[in-house]
């Protein structure tokens, strides 16, 4: 009877302990193939590819003029790239793609144009390129734009006109809310939520003086914004984009 109690418990301790072996491997089993997927989850969320230079300084360039750059969109994947989109967030800055197809390791030109009117100083551009998986990668551009000695022959010319107009004037056009107006044709210049970008911050300020502003105007950089001088907002537009902006925090 003894002999048959102490056969049964070995076994049954043998039998656990190659549960437990089991058990062991499953888990370890479990493990690897997690390893395994991590790379491939990072390689469809990773870009696989890059724009070079990624940081470009142009120089000097007299307002008026147009600046160049020549870019190259390299593939470092391991597939041919499809390039879905090209863009800049202003009208002045124009892209001319060499091809929307890049094999493995290969590149293709990326040309980009600035229009300087009604530019002074530092002046930063963006250029964002999206392939057909919605993934990005960005190249900024950075000129000094000086004032042109030729100024006679500039006037007339601003941001109202020419490419600056789908930026500043067109957007504009059955807006009524401030914030929408500004969103419209104020956030490219003066940053998202006023704080300064290329153009000064404009938060804190109280509304009849940025009124004042709009109205008159205080340059060819920031020129008179009222419908009845030139610009693209009606007095009405001119109002709601003040109060908004009056109404933000410093």
């Amino acid at each position: 009877m003894n002999y048959h109690l102490y056969l049964h418990t070995k076994i049954r301790a043998v039998l656990m302990g190659l549960l437990f072996v089991g058990l062991l491997a499953g888990m370890a089993a479990c493990v690897q193939k997690s390893v395994e997927k991590m790379p491939e989850k990072a390689a469809s969320t990773a870009v696989p590819f890059v724009i070079q230079p990624a940081k470009l300084d142009l120089g000097e360039v007299e307002e008026g003029k147009e600046a160049h750059a020549t870019l190259f969109v390299r593939n470092t994947g391991p597939l041919t790239l499809h390039i879905a989109d090209v863009q800049s967030p202003c009208g002045c800055t124009v892209s001319d793609l060499g091809s929307r197809e890049v094999p493995p390791g290969g590149f293709t030109t990326l040309k980009v144009r600035i229009d300087t009117t009604a530019k002074g100083g530092a002046v930063k551009k963006k250029v964002t390129v999206t392939d057909s998986f919605g993934r990005s990668a960005d190249a900024w551009l950075s000129l000094r734009v000086l004032e042109n000695p030729h100024d006679a022959g500039m006037q007339g010319r601003g941001i109202f006109s020419g490419k600056c107009a789908a930026c500043h004037v067109a957007p504009a056009k059955g807006k009524t809310d401030g914030a929408a107006i500004y969103a419209a044709v104020c956030i490219m210049c003066h940053g998202n939520q006023a704080k300064g970008a290329y153009a000064p911050k404009l938060r804190g300020l109280d509304a009849d003086g940025i009124e004042s502003v709009l109205i008159h105007g205080i340059s060819r950089q920031m020129p008179a914004f009222a419908k009845e001088k030139g610009g693209p907002l009606t007095s009405k537009q001119l109002v709601e984009v003040a109060k908004w902006l009056s109404g933000l925090d410093e």
